[in-house]
C-alpha cells in the first residue's frame, strides 16, 4: 500500500510540475478545469451514486460556472471578498463536525458543493495567475502537512483527533504536520521577501485549516458509508481525497499573497 501510494504521489507531482512549469498557461488552467470537474463527479457521487442525470446535471452547472467565471476580470479587491466568504463558509463547517453525527439535508449537500469546489477553483486559478511559483510554495505546506501527519501519525500515533469522523488520525499525527511545515517554512522563508516568523505562521494556520478540509470530506464519505471518493489514483483514492484539504486552505492563501 505505501509503495503504491509514493509511486503515486511520485508520478502525479512529476505530471503536475510538467503542466505547471512547461505547458502554456491556457493548458495548466484547462487542466485545472478538468481537475476540478472529476472532483465534482467524485463529489456528487457523494450525494447520489445512483442518479447520472442528477450528476450529469451537476457537473453542467460547474462547468458553466467555471466558464463564467473565466469569462471576468477578478481584481484583488473582488478574490479578497470571496476569500473572506469562504474562510467564513469553512468556519462552519468545522464547526458542523463538533455536532458529528448529522444528517445534512439534500439540496444543502449539492449547495456545498457548488460553493466549494467553485472557490478553490477561483482560489487556485488565481494563485496561478499571480505566479506559478506561488502556487507551488501552497501545495508545497499543504501536502507536508499531509505527508507529516501520515507518517507520524501511522508511527506514534495513540490519541484520536476526530473518533467518530476518521478513526485514523491522531493528534500526533497533527502535531508532526505541523513540525513538518514549520521546518519547510522556516527553509522557504529564506527565499521570500516575507517576514520569517510571519510566514512561519501563516504558514502552519494554512497546514491547520487544510486538516478541516481533509475532516470534512471525512465526514462526509462516512455519510455516505465509503472509504475513498474514488479509485482514479492508486494507494490514494480519488481525486476529491487528494484536493479535499487544497480547498479548504487555497481561499486563506490568497488573502496571504495579498496582505502579506
Amino acid at each position: 500500500m505505501l509503495k503504491q501510494r509514493v509511486i503515486t504521489g511520485l508520478s502525479g507531482l512529476i505530471i503536475f510540475l510538467s503542466i505547471l512549469f512547461m505547458m502554456p498557461q491556457e493548458f495548466t488552467m484547462i487542466s485545472f478545469g478538468i481537475l476540478f470537474l472529476l472532483a465534482g463527479w467524485e463529489w456528487a457521487n457523494l450525494i447520489e451514486a445512483e442518479n447520472i442525470r442528477i450528476k450529469l446535471t451537476f457537473l453542467v452547472i460547474l462547468a458553466g460556472l467555471m466558464l463564467f467565471v473565466n469569462s471576468l476580470a477578478i481584481d484583488d479587491e473582488s478574490i479578497r471578498s470571496l476569500s473572506y466568504f469562504s474562510v467564513f463558509c469553512w468556519s462552519i463547517l468545522f464547526f458542523s463536525m463538533l455536532f458529528y453525527p448529522l444528517n445534512i439535508p439534500y439540496s444543502l449537500e449539492w449547495l456545498v458543493a457548488v460553493v466549494v469546489l467553485m472557490q478553490g477553483y477561483i482560489a487556485i486559478n488565481w494563485i496561478y495567475e499571480k505566479s506559478a511559483i506561488f502556487l507551488l510554495v501552497f501545495l508545497s505546506i499543504v501536502w507536508v502537512m499531509d505527508i507529516g501527519a501520515y507518517f507520524i501519525g501511522k508511527s506514534f500515533g495513540r490519541i484520536k483527533l476526530a473518533r467518530l469522523i476518521s478513526p485514523n488520525k491522531t493528534w500526533e499525527g497533527l502535531f508532526g504536520g505541523v513540525l513538518g511545515v514549520t521546518l519547510l517554512s522556516i527553509i522557504l522563508s529564506n527565499y521570500l521577501p516575507i517576514d520569517s516568523l510571519v510566514f512561519v505562521s501563516f504558514a502552519i494556520a494554512i497546514g491547520l485549516i487544510s486538516v478541516v478540509g481533509d475532516l470534512t470530506f471525512s465526514m462526509l464519505k462516512r455519510n455516505a458509508n465509503i472509504k475513498d471518493s474514488g479509485n482514479i489514483l492508486p494507494g490514494h483514492g480519488g481525486i476529491l481525497d487528494r484536493i479535499d484539504s487544497i480547498l479548504s486552505s487555497a481561499p486563506l492563501f490568497t488573502l496571504g499573497i495579498i496582505f502579506l
